[in-house]
């Protein structure tokens, strides 16, 4: 059965890596939870002897941002040969929420109109698409397709994924052509051969 909380994970004994640059959580956070995260921390060389410990060895894991993740599944770092998912995401594994912030000035006269506009975008899914926009662009620079959507976003299906069924229906049509006329030849000929 797959670990789907943080305290399962803490539980299996499996270490946790994260880069030093996220010791802010643990400090500004729950005294109990800092101290689970401090009794299991893993011990890695370097990010990416310990990423690859995750990925073949699976006896460590690693704290990665939503996004972050979701950029490396798209070039291709943690998908395996067979489009496989090298490492899989805790259902119960949100460790900390990074909002992203404006600074204004106080008392500008344009902080409600920005604040309306940058509601707005948020609601409409905006910054969501933006984000998918830039995985696309990765996806494409380094040509590698998953079949896995990690991050079990929206996935929008378009008429390039249907492309082979027209192709095969463009191939059923000219043999089904074909066939007509090889039909209506034989029987002209045939014909000819019978009046003769």
């Amino acid at each position: 059965m797959p670990i789907q909380n943080m305290d399962e994970l803490f539980d299996s004994g499996i270490g946790l890596f994260y880069p030093s640059g996220y010791n802010f959580i643990f400090e500004n956070g729950d005294e109990t939870e800092a101290s689970k995260v401090k009794q299991n921390l893993a011990i890695c060389p370097s990010h990416e002897i310990c990423e690859n410990w995750a990925k073949y060895q699976k006896n460590v894991s690693i704290l990665l941002e939503d996004n972050l993740a979701e950029g490396l599944y798209a070039i291709g770092t943690l998908v395996g040969e067979n489009s496989e998912p090298l490492l899989c995401k805790l259902e119960d594994g949100i460790v900390s929420n990074s909002g992203l912030s404006m600074i204004m000035f106080y008392g500008d006269p344009l902080m409600r109109r920005v604040n309306e506009i940058i509601d707005h975008v948020v609601e409409a899914g905006l910054y969501n698409y933006w984000i998918s926009l830039n995985i696309e662009a990765l996806k494409r620079f380094y040509r590698k397709t998953t079949i896995v959507h990690p991050l079990d976003g929206y996935y929008s299906f378009k008429l390039y994924h249907v492309q082979p069924a027209f192709y095969l229906l463009l191939m059923g049509w000219c043999l089904s052509a074909l066939c007509f006329m090889v039909e209506l030849l034989y029987n002209r000929v045939l014909n000819k051969i019978m009046c003769s």
